[in-house]
């Protein structure tokens, strides 16, 4: 059998050898392992990212898209733009258009449709420095007022409606403000401009309008006056008597009317005297009836936004929901603006009369000259 020490060391010799190659084997199997697991994960790491990878490659971001859907803010203008929001002319009173002749014998926007066909003067004798002849503009936040706060305790004024006809009575007399002191005195200032020789006296008005007037074929002419306001004071259209701005030319009281020959103090253009209490952001209250039933509302249209002659018709008026006799109703209307004409231009329904004054125009010639300066020519 041989030395069985030297087969003994042998044996163990190439144990350990095959030991020691064994173990190089596991060694590099575990390794090549480890190789292939990295290199799986990496390719399911690969395969999770790779669709997400070539959507942001392929599809641009929203703010990267030229017909991107607008932002909010964007949305939110376009909505108010294609809204009921209601948007008129602004008016500068410091720069408002003076409208000395602009009468017409047709109706047109921005005139007086007016029946007269002449005017016999009359009116302030000079223009005042808050005109500017220059640019045909006059400022009313710089114009003079005559004085005086002169009550009158013996004013009348009624209203009642039998609900086909709405019936009007007074005395011409404010029932609600004061007026300045007339005639005008020589001490005061408005003196130097209008030295109006009229008095103020109680008149006798009575007037059946419809209470559901109604728009005519066609708009009628107007005369002197257009309508009775609620404080029982008539008012004039927008001339003095010599086809002049009457609002601009012409110098009222704080309340802006004045009396003409025959004692009717009246207004030409809108009050500061009269009661428009409506709420903010709400349309005007009725300030007056028209000579023709339809109602005469203050500055402010819907959504209590001051209105101007821009935004009414020819016969300073248009047509939307109102309230009238308490109820909403969708029916034609007129408006006082701060700017020319001021009220009613033309009548938009059959007018029952064209005056309450003594003479068809509202004005008349003067009387009790004053003795000092120049004299004023006939009202």
């Amino acid at each position: 059998m041989g030395n069985p020490k030297r087969f003994k060391n042998t044996f163990l010799c190439y144990s350990s050898k095959v030991n020691q190659r064994g173990f190089a084997h596991v060694a590099i199997l575990l390794f090549i392992v480890m190789i292939g697991v990295g290199i799986g994960v990496i390719v399911l790491l690969q395969k999770d990212t790779l669709p997400y990878q070539s959507e942001i490659s392929t599809e641009p971001t929203p703010t990267t898209i030229s017909e991107s859907p607008p932002t909010p803010t964007e949305v939110m203008a376009h909505e108010d733009q294609d809204s009921d929001e209601v948007v008129y002319h602004t008016v500068d009173t410091t720069a408002l258009p003076l409208g000395d002749d602009k009468y017409a014998s047709s109706p047109q926007k921005g005139y007086v449709y007016t029946c007269m066909n002449t005017f016999n003067g009359g009116g302030a004798f000079t223009q005042g420095p808050w005109i500017d002849t220059q640019t045909n503009t006059w400022d009313l936040t710089q114009k003079v007022s005559v004085d005086g706060t002169v009550s009158w305790p013996n004013a009348s004024w009624s209203i009642s409606s039998d609900g086909t006809t709405r019936t009007l009575a007074g005395n011409d007399l404010p029932t609600y403000h004061t007026t300045g002191t007339y005639p005008i005195s020589s001490t005061d200032d408005a003196y130097n401009y209008d030295r109006n020789p009229n008095a103020i006296s109680k008149q006798s008005l009575s007037l059946s309008l419809p209470t559901n007037p109604t728009i005519a074929a066609n708009p009628q002419c107007v005369g002197g006056e257009v309508g009775i306001m609620l404080s029982g004071v008539l008012i004039f259209s927008a001339f003095d008597a010599g086809g002049r701005d009457a609002v601009a030319t012409e110098v009222q009281d704080s309340c802006q009317g004045h009396p003409q020959e025959s004692g009717y103090y009246h207004y030409h253009g809108w009050s500061s005297c009269l009661q428009d209490d409506h709420a903010e952001g709400e349309h005007s209250d009725l300030v007056g009836y028209a000579f023709d039933g339809f109602g005469i509302y203050g500055l402010k249209g819907e959504q209590g936004v001051e209105i101007s002659s821009e935004d009414l018709d020819e016969c300073h008026g248009h047509t939307h929901f109102i309230e009238w006799d308490g109820i909403s109703k969708e029916m034609y209307h007129y408006h006082m603006t701060q700017d020319f004409p001021y009220s009613v231009s033309c009548f938009k329904g059959e007018p029952v009369t064209k005056a309450l004054s003594s003479n068809q125009s509202g004005q008349g010639p003067g009387n009790n000259l004053p003795p000092n300066g120049p004299p004023p020519p006939p009202r």
